[in-house]
């Protein structure tokens, strides 16, 4: 009996072993896999959003992403829009100043002045609902904001 339950025991670890291994090599693959099935998406508030506008500036790309106003069970009165700037060659400049239309509507909602070496960001509102600088972001080779808006569909 005690032989018959060794035999057991050593051939449940000579299976277990390969599990376990395969398990920890294919645990990368198999969470994508299961992502891609679920259709499961990382949230816009930390992805900054999709983009939705790319300005080309001959050494640099702005890159305006759509307004987030995402919330877990409806829209939130306040949220933000990512406005990134990549270098296409090189490095930035050293300073970027631009008229930002945020919402796609044809005016222009703010002006932004930027030194990309000091993240100093300085912002001047021109719609109400630009409310301010919430977070200066570097990356290698790209700056970024996250300017805060109020949500237009929920005011009063």
């Amino acid at each position: 009996m005690t032989s018959i339950r060794s035999v057991l025991g050593y051939a449940w670890a000579v299976t277990a072993i390969p599990i376990v291994l395969a398990t920890f090599v294919g645990m990368g693959t198999w969470a994508r896999g299961l992502i891609s099935i679920t259709d499961v998406k990382v949230s816009p508030r930390f992805t900054g959003g999709e983009i939705a506008r790319t300005i080309d500036h001959k050494d640099y790309l702005t890159k305006i992403h759509r307004p987030v106003f995402d919330g877990l069970f409806g829209e939130r009165a306040e949220g933000f829009v990512q406005v990134n700037w990549a270098a296409t060659a090189g490095t930035l400049p050293n300073e970027i100043a631009e008229e930002l239309d945020l919402d796609a509507d044809g005016s222009t909602d703010c002006r932004i002045h930027m030194d990309t070496r000091s993240m100093d960001v300085s912002l001047t509102p021109l719609n109400p609902i630009v409310q301010g600088i919430v977070e200066r972001l570097r990356f290698d080779r790209e700056r970024a904001v996250r300017i805060s808006l109020l949500n237009p569909k929920l005011r009063p």
